[in-house]
């Protein structure tokens, strides 16, 4: 069995971690789980608890993990992003040599050799796998970095043949599409609005890959509708609050509360130290040249 699969007793919790609705993973009780499925249920809440921010939680947690290579993967995430960088390398490259056939292995062990840079390290890891639709979405997701969008669009074909309608499929199908754009940012915002209209899979980064498919069709009226329906649901997350601040810029508006709001819960946002570059180099350009500036 897959423990990635969204089939049975860990279908709930698994489209709640993959929606992003982390709060709401960690309210599920583990009390009515399996003992085959109750690894998995941690595994899910523990990186939930990174997600939100508590990945030194999870280390102290995971003191001891119980000899389980799902969890000691899940140790390595967390040290990783409490930096703890050759720590982490050191368990994930022990668990590629002695438990790469494990699901949560491929992907939380790639997940930390991609974020270190070592990319075809991650796509050995994640090439491994078996069925196991939350490596095939993680190497869509890299394809996507890398700009290649062939091998992306093959990945998700293959997955379709034998993993139609599931989640993290969708979610993967409508990645390719926002990327190949022209006629397929249509059928991703038909995936998208889905999922929003879906109760299940209804949530802030449903309603931000809504607006984001929206956006690129040129349909900004629209796209704010479904940015204030993210907002309602979570104005916290900074996905949703870098799309609205994109949003209001496009729209013409001020975009500074999101802006101060984003600075606020994610200080080092890719998004603000990109801002913040792009900022310092306007500025020397600008005075630079401000010499041949004639008032």
């Amino acid at each position: 069995m897959d423990p990635f699969s969204d089939a049975g007793e860990l279908f709930a919790i698994h489209n709640l971690f993959y929606q992003g609705a982390y709060k709401e993973v960690l309210e599920q009780s583990l009390a009515g789980y399996s003992d085959s499925a109750i690894t998995q249920a941690r595994v899910y809440q523990y990186r939930a608890q990174i997600g939100l921010g508590s990945a030194e939680q999870v280390v102290g947690e995971l003191d001891d993990t119980e000899g389980n290579a799902s969890l000691v993967a899940v140790k390595a995430l967390a040290l990783y992003k409490i930096g703890e960088t050759e720590s982490s390398l050191e368990l994930v490259e022990e668990l590629a040599e002695t438990a790469s056939d494990d699901a949560t292995v491929q992907v939380l062990g790639a997940i930390v050799l991609y974020l270190a840079g070592k990319v075809e390290d991650a796509l050995s890891l994640l090439s491994k796998h078996e069925g196991n639709l939350a490596a095939v979405a993680l190497i869509v997701q890299i394809r996507l970095l890398q700009n290649k969008l062939d091998l992306a669009s093959k990945e998700v074909q293959l997955a379709k043949k034998w993993g139609q309608d599931n989640l993290l499929v969708n979610l993967s199908e409508a990645w390719v599409d926002l990327h190949l754009g022209g006629e397929k940012y249509q059928e991703a915002f038909y995936i998208y609005e889905e999922l929003a209209q879906t109760p299940s899979t209804s949530n802030a980064r449903t309603f931000v890959g809504q607006a984001i498919a929206d956006i690129q069709l040129g349909r900004l009226e629209e796209a704010e509708d479904a940015i204030n329906s993210a907002l309602e649901r979570d104005s916290t997350s900074p996905d949703v609050l870098v799309n609205a601040i994109v949003l209001y810029i496009l729209l013409g508006r001020d975009s500074s509360q999101y802006l101060e709001a984003l600075q606020s819960v994610d200080a080092d946002n890719h998004f603000l130290t990109d801002l913040e570059e792009k900022s310092a180099l306007f500025d020397s350009c600008a005075a630079e040249y401000a010499s041949l500036i004639v008032e």
